[in-house]
C-alpha cells in the first residue's frame, strides 16, 4: 500500500504543474491582450483626463468672475463635481487593468457571470467600436453564481468577444455589425453563448478551431481558443463552437453553478 500513497502524490504534483503552466500561459495572453489593446486603453483613460482639464479651466475662469456673476459659485460647485467623476472614472480604469494582470494562483469562488460578462466589454469597447461592432448583452434573470477563478473567467470571455470581433470585422468590412452575448440557466449549470456574424466555420472544422497553433488570422498565435478551453475545462466547464443559426459561429462556454 505504500506504492498507492506514492502514486496518489505523483499525480497530485502532475496535476499542480499542469495548473501552473496553465496560469503562466494566461498570464502571458493578458500582457499580449493588453498590447494588442493599448490605444483603447490610452484612450480610454486620456479622455477622463483630457475632461477634468477643461473641467478646472472653466472652473478657474468661474472663479475669476465671481464678483461679476452671480452664478458663478454654483457653475465652480459643478465643475468640481465633475472633475472628481472623471477622475475616479480614470482610476476605475486602472484598477481593472491591474486585476486583469494580476498574476496570483488559481482562486476559485462564487461569481455573478453578468458582471464578469460587462468587464470584458469594457475592456474591449474601443476595439469594437472601431470596428463598427455593436455588443448586444442578453442575461436572463436571476441566474446562479458560477464557480470560476474571477482573472481566468473574465480572460476567457474577453478572448471569445475579441474573437467574434475579427470575424464581424472579416465579413462585414466596413458596414457596422454585431454581436450577441448571452447567458441563461443550463440544467444545473450556466451557458454562455457569444453569435457573431462572421464568415462562420464548416461543420467539420467546428473542433479544430480549439486545436492550437490553429489559426486563420495572418498575424495570430491560434492559441486564445484552446487556452481559452483548457482554462474552462479547469473549473469544471466545458467550451465548444457551433454554428449560427443565421450564419456566423456560436461559441458555447458551459459553466458549473456554485454550490456555495
Amino acid at each position: 500500500y505504500t506504492g498507492a500513497v506514492v502514486e496518489v502524490v505523483s499525480v497530485s504534483r502532475d496535476i499542480t504543474l499542469r495548473i501552473e503552466a496553465q496560469e503562466s500561459l494566461a498570464h502571458s495572453a493578458r500582457l499580449a491582450t493588453l498590447g494588442e489593446l493599448a490605444s483603447g486603453i490610452a484612450h480610454e483613460i486620456n479622455q477622463p483626463l483630457a475632461a477634468v482639464v477643461n473641467y478646472a479651466n472653466a472652473s478657474q475662469r468661474y472663479l475669476q468672475g465671481l464678483e461679476r456673476d452671480p452664478q458663478a459659485r454654483e457653475r465652480v460647485g459643478q465643475g468640481l463635481q465633475r472633475i472628481s467623476e472623471q477622475a475616479n472614472h480614470a482610476a476605475e480604469v486602472i484598477r481593472r487593468l491591474r486585476a486583469f494582470l494580476r498574476k496570483e494562483p488559481r482562486r476559485l469562488q462564487a461569481l455573478d457571470v453578468a458582471e464578469l460578462a460587462g468587464e470584458a466589454m469594457r475592456l474591449c469597447a474601443w476595439e469594437a467600436a472601431r470596428d463598427q461592432v455593436q455588443v448586444e448583452l442578453r442575461m436572463s434573470a436571476q441566474l446562479p453564481l458560477v464557480y470560476a477563478d474571477r482573472v481566468l473567467l473574465e480572460q476567457v470571455l474577453l478572448n471569445l468577444l475579441r474573437n467574434a470581433i475579427d470575424a464581424n470585422r472579416e465579413q462585414q468590412g466596413e458596414r457596422p455589425s454585431r454581436i450577441l452575448l448571452c447567458a441563461a440557466r443550463d440544467g444545473d449549470g450556466v451557458l454562455v453563448e457569444v453569435a457573431d456574424q462572421g464568415p462562420g466555420v464548416a461543420p467539420e472544422r467546428l473542433d479544430e478551431i480549439f486545436t492550437p497553433f490553429t489559426t486563420s488570422k495572418a498575424d495570430g498565435l491560434g492559441l486564445g481558443l484552446s487556452m481559452s478551453r483548457s482554462l474552462i475545462e479547469g473549473f469544471g466547464g466545458s467550451l465548444w463552437a457551433r454554428a449560427g443559426d443565421n450564419g456566423g459561429l456560436v461559441l458555447c462556454c458551459r459553466l458549473a453553478v456554485s454550490r456555495e
